[in-house]
């Protein structure tokens, strides 16, 4: 697929509304259109962009069910401003989206950034595996939130993939959170009781401490998170969305070494039209 290397290969790509609706079609749905009601392939295309079903007449819009679902803001703007995020290797505060992109708003930037960082979320990540790194961290902004941190080997020092989620007050969150992140039968680095880790399905594995640090690798992960709080969001955070911005840094993190931010900002896209919408009312309302 043609996706932009640069910004102006962007604009060339994006030139107008119909070529961003083009290239949102193909990401969703390829050569294999499915029909939102009906799961029907034939359809007709009507000026006004959506796709009508042959089989039950239904008109299908390729917003529909993604992070662009009841947006008024046109795509190209969508699309500029999540290139513009990829393209920062160490992101972007609200404040600077909305002079950077030309918003009315602060509320619509702020908006638009977390929406963003939504679709960062993978729905089909894969798990980490082999040898891993984990422990609790206290993050040191303002709210001091309990996070878990976990981090993939990747050679004898190097750090592979990471994965970092706010610690849940009830009992099992720490087995939750070793499920949804760590293959079953990885050897695991940590503090915590062996005969524990064995119960779960993992290896407990010896942690041995190299330059002072007991888990060098979530120490550095956990150094690189506080500096990106207090460098790009200037530590103010509120507690609710500590899990966006979370998911932001796993994502730039895990893409430390991509050398296309074109690629960035298609793997995006494509996460946007995989996950479900999130509105405005579900953001502000977000547990704490």
């Amino acid at each position: 697929m043609d996706y932009p290397k640069n910004l102006r290969e962007f604009d060339r790509l994006f030139a107008h509304k119909d070529a961003c609706l083009r290239f949102l079609e193909t990401v969703r749905w390829g050569n294999h259109f499915q029909c939102q009601r009906c799961g029907g392939s034939e359809f007709w295309t009507l000026s006004t962009g959506l796709r009508r079903c042959q089989n039950c007449r239904f008109k299908n819009s390729v917003k529909t069910g993604t992070i662009f679902e009841s947006s008024r803001l046109p795509l190209k703007m969508w699309f500029y401003a999540i290139w513009w995020i990829s393209a920062q290797k160490t992101g972007v505060s609200a404040l600077d989206l909305q002079k950077d992109v030309g918003l009315g708003s602060y509320r619509s930037a702020w908006l638009l950034l977390h929406k963003i960082r939504h679709a960062m979320t993978q729905a089909d990540r894969l798990l980490l595996q082999g040898e891993v790194e984990f422990d609790e961290f206290f993050s040191g902004a303002q709210n001091k939130e309990r996070l878990f941190v976990a981090v993939e080997f990747s050679g004898l020092k190097k750090i592979g993939r990471i994965r970092i989620e706010k610690c849940q007050t009830s009992g099992g969150s720490l087995e939750a959170f070793l499920n949804a992140n760590v293959a079953k039968g990885s050897t695991l680095h940590t503090r915590k009781n062996p005969m524990e880790l064995g119960k779960l399905g993992y290896k407990p594995g010896i942690v041995k401490p190299r330059s002072g640090q007991v888990l060098p690798r979530v120490h550095l992960v956990t150094e690189q998170l506080e500096r990106w709080l207090k460098g790009t969001l200037h530590g103010r955070m509120e507690a609710k969305h500590m899990s966006s911005y979370l998911e932001e840094f796993v994502f730039r993190f895990n893409r430390r070494t991509a050398k296309s931010r074109g690629l960035l900002f298609q793997r995006v896209i494509e996460n946007a039209v995989r996950i479900e919408p999130a509105s405005y009312q579900k953001i502000v309302t977000r547990p704490s």
